[in-house]
């Protein structure tokens, strides 16, 4: 056994109190991140355009100001449409339904036609629906496309049969071609045993004109080469706490512990506005920043982070970000996530690497219950996503 000077052990000694020390400083915060969350949801419904929504964005400038952030506001505008009561009558039976955004407000009359399986193009692309209001389920790809699928095959309105309540909004994230609205499977289903059945489709829409507005946090004046962000806005009725506070205190935590961090000088974190009207803060992030989109090594995306759905932190996207993710040392329980039709998409398209961190649709999803979102999940997602960064950009 080697002998050693007792000045090596007090050096020893002082770096692991250095260590510890920093381990302190940068350990996330559960009571911040908590009354973040309490600030956030006390602005009631956060939708784009509204009050509620620029509160919001004051709140988080002024905390990341608090920590050395130059602070910048990205506004643009969109057309979003409101829903003003659609319905949807079958035979002799009224449905609830609700209308999906970007769904053109016309009355259409049609028997039902099932659209086999998914409902993806190959088991739409050899059916006869002149005429008709196609049935679908939701997912596997995109409702837009599934609109444009079936109208293609001349249906005039498609019904998406979801996995989440009735009352649940949608967005199409573009113009569909023929009215869309969804209803839940609960009372859907029974529509796949009523091919032919005489319905009436209401599609009752009104288009507004939406300022929406990004939040953007930056160190210094060099362009970014990588950007964390989530959206801060939620859809009408829900306080959002988990769709999407979570992902939103999450950014602003990892970019209050990074503020002193050479990563900061290198990384942009972007709260975008308009995402569940179809992505509009990133897609128009994306449209007038291309030059600066293009040096990107990664865009880092976070949404619905607060809820154990899945029993573990889903990450999907780049299969060489992923393989950064620490997240065995950090002993956190990490699986897949889907694609998602979440605000890293519009960057993905312009060939950036990226990753969703996402913890599946919880059962509040888009309802007045989405009040809650554990912060410990949040420390643990933010954990994860500075190992992915320090790793990335060290």
């Amino acid at each position: 056994m080697s002998q050693f000077p007792a000045s090596r052990f007090l050096t020893k000694a002082l770096l692991s109190a250095v260590f510890l020390l920093l381990a302190w400083a940068g350990a996330f915060s559960t009571e911040r991140m908590q009354s973040d969350l309490q600030a956030l949801q006390a602005q009631g419904p956060r939708v784009a355009g509204t009050p509620a929504l620029t509160a919001a964005g004051e709140y988080l400038a002024a905390e990341l100001r608090k920590v050395g952030y130059t602070v910048d506001f990205q506004p643009f505008t969109y057309s979003r449409t409101r829903d003003l009561g659609s319905s949807l009558q079958v035979g002799d039976t009224t449905l609830q339904v609700s209308s999906i955004a970007g769904s053109p407000g016309q009355r259409v009359e049609g028997p039902l036609a099932v659209v086999p399986g998914a409902g993806l193009a190959a088991d739409i692309a050899t059916l006869n629906l002149q005429g008709t209001i196609a049935v679908v389920r939701r997912g596997g790809i995109p409702g837009l496309e599934k609109a444009r699928l079936a109208a293609g095959r001349g249906a005039v309105g498609i019904i998406l049969v979801t996995e989440e309540p009735s009352g649940t909004r949608f967005t199409f994230g573009g113009s569909s071609p023929i009215p869309g609205v969804t209803l839940s499977r609960s009372d859907g289903d029974a529509l796949f045993n009523q091919t032919g059945t005489r319905a009436v489709l209401d599609a009752r829409i009104v288009t507004e004109e939406v300022q929406g507005r990004n939040v953007m946090a930056r160190r210094g004046s060099a362009s970014p080469l990588a950007i964390v962000g989530g959206h801060y806005d939620s859809v009408p009725g829900s306080p959002g706490a988990n769709d999407n506070a979570s992902g939103t205190v999450t950014v602003l935590e990892l970019a209050r512990q990074l503020a002193s961090s050479p990563i900061s000088e290198h990384t942009w974190f972007i709260f975008f506005d308009g995402e569940e009207d179809g992505l509009w803060g990133s897609r128009r992030f994306v449209e007038q920043n291309l030059e600066l989109v293009r040096g990107l090594k990664a865009m880092l995306n976070l949404d619905m982070v607060g809820v154990d759905v899945n029993g573990s932190l889903g990450i999907g996207g780049s299969g060489e970000l992923r393989a950064l993710a620490d997240c065995n040392a950090l002993q956190v329980a990490c699986g897949s996530a889907p694609g998602g039709g979440s605000d890293h998409v519009p960057f993905a398209q312009a060939g950036v690497p990226v990753l969703f961190f996402f913890r599946g649709l919880d059962p509040n999803y888009h309802l007045p219950t989405d009040t809650a979102a554990d912060p410990r999940l949040l420390s643990q997602t933010g954990q994860v996503v500075r190992s992915i960064l320090e790793r990335l950009l060290r």
